[in-house]
């Protein structure tokens, strides 16, 4: 039993059905399972000899060491040469902290108009909560701001350690 010919398109820059699939091995080859991206294919390059990767190679990337947590807390809080930061623990608990403070807020300024008066309590119940939902928003700017300068000082002082180290 033959297969049944292949139509040629009719555009021949177009890409065909088969083109996402790899070409078959060359003899002697191993085979590769179709559809595994080209990346996946090729073998990786090996390491020069006594090559080691650096430390922060294994660390995921992106992603700083947090310091604090090496460290106690309060060993952290009482450091006055700020090498150890305590923010990146905290920020969590911080922006939720802001979130709850901001519901409350909104909460008392909705029951103190409605006792003042229904037609601005349905004001404040319906608008009063934008200027909260700023003010998380503010908030949140402010703790990735420091969050990120904080990483970023950490991998700065890592990279100026490993440079004096070699």
């Amino acid at each position: 039993m033959q297969n049944p010919p292949v139509p040629e398109p009719s555009n021949p820059s177009a890409p065909s059905a088969y083109d996402a699939y790899p070409s078959a091995p060359a003899a002697g080859a191993a085979a590769q399972p179709y559809g595994q991206p080209y990346a996946q294919q090729v073998p990786p390059v090996p390491a020069a000899p006594g090559y080691a990767p650096p430390a922060y190679a294994q660390q995921a990337p992106g992603y700083a060491r947090d310091q604090s947590q090496s460290t106690g807390f309060f060993k952290a809080l009482f450091d006055l040469s700020f090498s150890n930061y305590i923010t990146l623990t905290f920020a969590k608990v911080i922006y939720v902290a802001v979130m709850a403070a901001c519901v409350v807020v909104w909460l008392v300024m909705v029951f103190s108009a409605f006792s003042d008066d229904a037609s601005t309590g349905v004001v404040v119940l319906l608008l009063g909560w934008i200027p909260a939902f700023l003010y998380v928003i503010l908030a949140r700017l402010g703790l990735e701001a420091s969050v990120a300068l904080i990483r970023a000082a950490q991998n700065t002082s890592e990279l100026v350690a490993q440079g004096r180290r070699g």
